[in-house]
């Protein structure tokens, strides 16, 4: 199957089947596989917009669980009690006053699936990725519990070496995953990280 033909498939799907981004396969993939969702989770997704992981999360965790999205750009309303979405900039986002504004102590999982712009140059590109990382890092650190879990979209560039490296550090396990979504032409993968060895 050629990539536009890919891209069209899991277009088409996404819309039928009502979700707002074919990205949503690629999440369900990895949680078929990996069951890293449960029952009653309280669940960070940073670049929710515009809210495909948001709406799969949210039918998992169901009424006793909370989603809470954080997105630079708006997300049209999802109209579900146990979704929140708030618009802000990760890098400079008070993960600690957003958890206190929600009762939240700690999460379970924290979902990533930010992509930064990309612009060809190596160099510039391997620095906002790794900019990225080092942000959503920071909100990993500060706010998912002991033993929680971290799903991170990454990049086979010079960077995702040292990120992978670095990951585990912070996790007991660390699993390089291509959902059969990911274009093949794609560098991009998603890091399962699992058994964060300190709390926030």
């Amino acid at each position: 199957m050629k990539k536009n033909e890919l891209r069209d498939t899991f277009f088409k799907k996404a819309k039928k089947d009502g979700y707002r981004a074919r990205s949503i396969y690629k999440l369900k993939e990895i949680q078929e596989k990996y069951r890293l969702i449960k029952s009653g989770d309280t669940v960070l997704d940073l670049g929710c917009s515009p809210g495909s992981f948001l709406q799969y999360i949210s039918d998992i965790i169901g009424e006793k669980g909370l989603v809470i999205g954080i997105d630079i750009l708006p997300t049209p309303p999802l109209n579900k009690e146990n979704i929140k979405t708030i618009q802000t900039d990760i890098k400079t986002a008070d993960i600690k006053k957003i958890m206190e504004t929600n009762s939240v102590e700690s999460f379970d999982l924290v979902t990533c699936d930010i992509a930064p712009n990309l612009t060809g140059i190596r160099e510039t590109d391997d620095k906002n990725i790794y900019e990225l990382y080092e942000a959503v890092k920071g909100i990993v650190q500060g706010s998912l519990k002991k033993g929680g879990i971290f799903l991170l979209k990454s990049f086979f560039t010079d960077t995702f070496k040292p990120i992978n490296t670095d990951l585990k550090t912070i996790f007991k396990k660390v699993t390089i995953y291509k959902p059969e979504a990911s274009r093949t032409s794609s560098p991009e993968v998603y890091l399962i990280c699992q058994g964060k060895i300190q709390g926030p």
